[in-house]
């Protein structure tokens, strides 16, 4: 049974459209089994943050819906195989491809609602190839890239997480094999960095890699699997999403008055 304000997929019409709509993208293997349906379709680090904009802007008096990115979310290959990475790459590949697609037809239904698109771990990679694409548009409010593969550490984004206290020289795995992972190795264009949030933590082996690391410690792993959206500290990422959010909602309300009003 869908939840209240959540779509699993593409975006269903309803009889009003909300003031936000968030588009989510689960971790590598969250959509798996019960994946699938548990915490919306779109992880649990990612819907918790869902939740906890919809909580701010409950509160403020405006409404948010929400749906998963439908992409496989491929797990991580144990064996480390090229075939294995191809597949991983290939779910990377579909879900950017989804996550356009399922903006485009929302916002075609839509199209004063804003938009918040949100990943985790391979979600991230694949919310954050689309922001290349996307460049300074209008209808993205904001964006919240976790834990992200594709991550350069001096992007345009608005930094958290441990790294952006205790800065180190890690960037995302992705960036690190950017030829075969087939990334940007370019800075997101910076009004599109603006909005975007992005959040990494010393020693994650996704978002921090560290080439000289042969094998992928129990620590490491418990590092990428500790996120968790917090009301203070360096995971408190739900308070410049809220910001960012509000404030696009706000000057989208006030344009719409004024265009009313015939200014």
């Amino acid at each position: 049974m869908p939840l209240a304000g959540l779509t699993a997929g593409t975006a269903v019409p309803a009889p009003t459209c909300a003031d936000v709509h968030w588009i989510g993208a689960a971790g590598s293997g969250q959509r798996d089994g019960a994946g699938l349906t548990a915490n919306g379709g779109m992880g649990d680090v990612v819907y918790q943050s869902y939740q906890q904009l919809r909580t701010g802007l409950a509160a403020d008096g405006q409404t948010i819906t929400a749906e998963a990115v439908e992409y496989p979310a491929a797990p991580v290959p144990v064996d480390g195989g090229i075939g294995g990475w191809m597949d991983f790459m290939d779910s990377v590949e579909d879900g950017t491809d989804a996550t356009a697609e399922q903006l485009e037809a929302f916002t075609e239904k839509c199209p004063d609602t804003k938009v918040v698109l949100a990943g985790y771990s391979q979600g991230a990679m694949v919310i954050h190839r689309h922001l290349h694409d996307l460049g300074d548009d209008p209808r993205v409010a904001a964006a919240l890239l976790v834990a992200d593969g594709d991550r350069l550490p001096a992007d345009t984004t608005i930094n958290m997480g441990s790294t952006a206290v205790l800065p180190s020289v890690g960037k995302g795995v992705a960036q690190e094999h950017s030829f075969l992972a087939s990334t940007d190795t370019s800075p997101l264009p910076v009004a599109i960095g603006a909005r975007t949030v992005s959040v990494c933590d010393v020693g994650d082996p996704v978002c921090d890699y560290d080439p000289d690391q042969e094998a992928l410690s129990p620590s490491a792993i418990a590092i990428h699997t500790a996120y968790a959206p917090a009301t203070s500290g360096v995971h408190a990422w739900g308070t410049p999403l809220y910001q960012l959010v509000s404030s696009a909602v706000a000057a989208s309300q006030g344009s719409t008055v004024s265009t009313a009003h015939g200014a």
